[in-house]
């Protein structure tokens, strides 16, 4: 298969990249069957930690993934521990727009640090279709540089009214999304990748709909937090005790990072 690469410029820009047809067929086709078995085994709708589990280890050290990774962050990369299944359904809450990194309040805490370029990445490989359940992900551009202090207001609207069952309010959810971010509808295999720090949401579904999600960085303060709040401070079904075979598989990879020992205080964490 050949291989995928993004363009580093328009990356650290807009804060994120397609990668369309990312995963073969036959990927696509194993890890969908993973996932739905997984799903009706551990009955979560959210199953956090995929390093535990390893039948799930080959997608996170996936070869062309990591090559496509040291394109953008160059050739010291790290396996950062939070990774997971994403499924949705039309029944599902939908999720507003926010920000997967640790201090999430625009210019506030070390992740916003001047000194040093924020440079986690999220990964998301999509097994479903826009078609069949709108499968996708709608990112605010350049949100990891400016302050959008609207869509931090649109934010606390959507989470306030989350659970009122008004077609008006959904409709106005949706038109505010597709105008404000852009809506990246995607298909089976698509990979999108993005800066932990940009304002993102899914696509409001219409049937299942499945993802996986992994997480890299480089060895800085960035890293550090990362780890040590998804590991030490979120309250996800994650395993703290990582497997030492699944260490050696990434130390052979040059992707290992040490999970933190314990909770360190992060400044301005939210």
């Amino acid at each position: 298969m050949n291989e995928i690469l993004p363009d580093k410029n328009n990356f650290f820009k807009d804060g994120y990249c397609v990668l369309r047809n990312f995963l073969t067929k036959d990927e696509v086709e194993k890890y969908s069957l993973l996932a739905k078995n997984f799903r009706e085994k551990n009955k979560h709708m959210r199953t956090s930690g995929l390093h535990n589990y390893k039948e799930f280890w080959d997608i996170i050290v996936n070869d062309r993934l990591l090559n496509a990774l040291k394109n953008l962050l160059g050739p010291d990369i790290l396996y950062l521990y939070n990774s997971h299944i994403e499924e949705n359904n039309e029944t599902a809450t939908e999720c507003g727009w926010h920000r997967d990194n640790t201090t999430r309040i625009f210019g506030k805490g070390p992740d916003w640090d001047p000194k040093e370029d924020y440079n986690v990445i999220r990964v998301g490989f999509y097994l479903s279709s826009f078609d069949t359940c709108k499968s996708g992900i709608n990112i605010i551009p350049e949100s990891h540089k400016k302050n959008y202090t609207f869509s931090q207001l649109l934010r606390l609207i959507f989470y306030k009214t989350k659970n009122i069952e008004n077609s008006f309010l959904q409709n106005i959810k949706k038109k505010l999304e597709k105008y404000i971010g852009i809506s990246i509808r995607t298909n089976l295999g698509d990979c999108v990748m993005f800066l932990a720090n940009v304002y993102h949401a899914p696509l409001p579904a219409s049937g299942l709909r499945k993802s996986l999600f992994t997480t890299y960085g480089t060895n800085n303060k960035h890293a550090k937090n990362y780890n040590n709040y998804y590991l030490k401070h979120r309250n996800y079904p994650i395993n703290n005790d990582v497997h030492q075979e699944f260490k050696n598989l990434l130390k052979e990879k040059n992707i290992y990072i040490s999970p933190p020992e314990k909770k360190e205080h992060i400044e301005h964490m939210t």
